[in-house]
């Protein structure tokens, strides 16, 4: 007698999220967790920070009296838990009563509109990821029927544009030329050469080539322009007693 044929395995989409074995492989190596959007993980995070913050709020006052937090000073206790602010028109609602409807498998408000968490002290983070493809199935069916008010609608955060890297002048720019030890500033574009400095004719200097260190000598030929061999200017020009042929 031959064996039954094994029933086909059922497809990832239809394998129950809240009894599968392990939530990294809900169907041939696929994690419960591969259709997440960005709201998906939006409110799974959500869902841990409230519910940690209900139960550390009540451990951390030691009062009987106070059994959790209000929902008015919510946007305070959030920031002092986790450093960061709190707006629940980030998830596309008005109120925190609004906010808790999207997460009620995880947190919601008393009918003294105080947060409470419907998860035990020691939950395991796994039951979040497990409710939150859970819920969304069932917007995803909504969806699918037409109802469009099922669709969450979050405010992302934008990118900052990459900013414009900004060129300084500094080091390595090119120097203007210098005449007895001076020059412009790095990177600035050289003027006019200065008046010629004593010496200035005949072979006699103090500057160096444009870019140079202006410390050492050139020596020119004696009836040779030092102005118009180093800059090709001269402010004499064709009263000039020395000769502008480089040769």
């Amino acid at each position: 007698e031959e064996p039954p044929a094994e029933a086909d395995p059922l497809p990832a989409s239809e394998v129950d999220p809240m009894t599968v074995p392990n939530v990294l492989d809900l169907c041939d190596g696929e994690p419960i967790f591969a259709n997440f959007s960005f709201e998906d993980w939006a409110l799974l995070s959500l869902r841990l920070e409230l519910a940690l913050l209900a139960h550390s709020f009540k451990k951390d006052s030691k009062d009987e009296d106070r059994t959790g937090i209000h929902e008015s000073h919510l946007p305070f206790y959030y920031h002092k838990y986790y450093m960061k602010s709190f707006n629940v028109r980030y998830y596309g609602v008005e109120s925190t009563e609004g906010l808790t409807k999207l997460i009620f498998d995880a947190v919601q408000l008393s009918p003294d509109a105080v947060l409470e968490t419907t998860l035990p002290e020691d939950f395991d983070f796994e039951i979040l990821v497990r409710r939150t493809e859970f819920e969304r199935r069932e917007r995803q069916k909504r969806l699918d029927s037409g109802d469009d008010s099922a669709r969450l609608v979050f405010n992302q955060p934008q990118q900052a544009p990459p900013q414009p890297q900004q060129v300084h002048g500094g080091y390595g720019g090119y120097r203007g030329p210098r005449v007895g030890g001076g020059g412009g500033p790095y990177g600035a574009t050289p003027g006019p050469p200065p008046p010629p400095a004593p010496g200035h004719h005949g072979g006699g200097g103090y500057g160096g080539p444009p870019g140079g260190k202006g410390y050492g000598k050139r020596v020119f030929g004696p009836n040779v322009c030092r102005n118009f061999a180093m800059y090709q200017q001269c402010r004499y020009g064709a009263t000039c007693r020395f000769s502008h042929d480089p040769q």
